[in-house]
């Protein structure tokens, strides 16, 4: 099957997120069975376009009125981290390509674009987990699913940031020309041929100063020695205040209750040993506060949407 592909190159894109639906569909000289593609980069700007990476600029792009009319795909890889409007242009240019019936994609912070024309209301879609809250008040016509590395909602395609658009595209090649296509182009990438969309995007926990200083010290504490605060009557203890008292502050200030807290600083301090350490799964879980590994295993599943054992294989820092 042939495709045409149109990429969208926006004014003061990224470079990387740009070149990712360039290199997944553009062909590999060495690999004579790459998917059968018209790949085609339009720009934004009528004469060049200025991309992030100051001072480069590239210049000669096609003209995106004179290819979106018969193109089956259309991607926005990315868009300016300002998130600034759509152009006119593009934005009936996404519109009038959708009608027609081509696949609209928006890659990273692109789901910007799609959603600004309107093409995400009332669909499930997923950006980037820094933007994932100014995305969600911009759009609330939106179903924003903050964890997954990319949702295919049939007709639009959306995805998390960076290495999960290189997996989102590797899932669309999967789906239009099969397996052993997905496989090879994979390989040329040397990179893995299949991550599930629905795998957790691995967001950090927000960092301990977004609380004022009443309760910073606390969590401060609390965190460094998360092995010896076994319960929320530990943090009351240590606070100096009655738990009612306590709660009311959690919620104004983290918008958490203190249980949720130490569940989730738990599992930020297993991740951070399973990348850095060689402790079991075992030790990992009795470091971090857990009672039993049976503990540690169904909350970082529920919180990463992996297993502790897969996530040791995925983000292993090397020796």
């Amino acid at each position: 099957m042939r495709q045409k592909i149109v990429v969208v190159v926006p004014e003061d894109g990224s470079l990387f997120e740009i070149a990712t639906p360039l290199r997944v569909w553009g062909r590999d000289p060495g690999e004579p069975d790459w998917p059968d593609t018209e790949l085609v980069a339009c720009g934004t700007a009528t004469e060049q376009t200025n991309l992030a990476n100051q001072p480069l600029t590239l210049g000669g792009l096609c003209a995106l009125s004179e290819h979106v009319a018969d193109a089956d795909m259309v991607i926005v890889p990315t868009w300016p981290i300002d998130v600034r409007p759509v152009p006119r242009s593009l934005l009936d240019a996404l519109r009038e390509a959708h009608t027609r019936g081509s696949r609209i994609v928006g890659l990273c912070l692109g789901a910007f674009a799609l959603a600004e024309a309107g093409l995400l209301d009332g669909h499930r879609a997923v950006t980037h987990w820094r933007y994932a809250d100014d995305f969600a008040r911009r759009f609330p016509d939106v179903v924003l699913d903050r964890a997954p590395l990319y949702v295919d909602d049939g007709s639009v395609v959306t995805s998390a940031g960076s290495a999960a658009a290189i997996d989102c595209c590797l899932h669309l090649v999967r789906r239009d020309h099969g397996a052993d296509a997905a496989a090879l182009v994979a390989r040329s990438l040397v990179t893995a041929p299949h991550r599930s969309g629905g795998q957790s995007q691995f967001a950090a926990v927000a960092p301990l100063s977004t609380a004022d200083d009443r309760l910073g010290g606390l969590l401060s504490t609390a965190a460094a020695d998360i092995r010896d605060v076994r319960c929320v009557a530990d943090l009351v203890e240590r606070s100096a205040m009655s738990r009612r008292s306590l709660e009311r502050l959690f919620h104004a200030r983290l918008g958490s209750s203190p249980g949720s807290w130490l569940t989730a600083q738990r599992v930020q301090t297993a991740r951070e040993l399973l990348e850095g350490s060689d402790l079991s799964v075992e030790a990992v879980a009795e470091a971090v506060g857990f009672g039993s590994v049976q503990a540690l295993r169904r909350e970082f599943k529920l919180a990463v949407q992996v297993s502790p054992t897969t996530y040791r294989r995925a983000f292993r820092a090397p020796a």
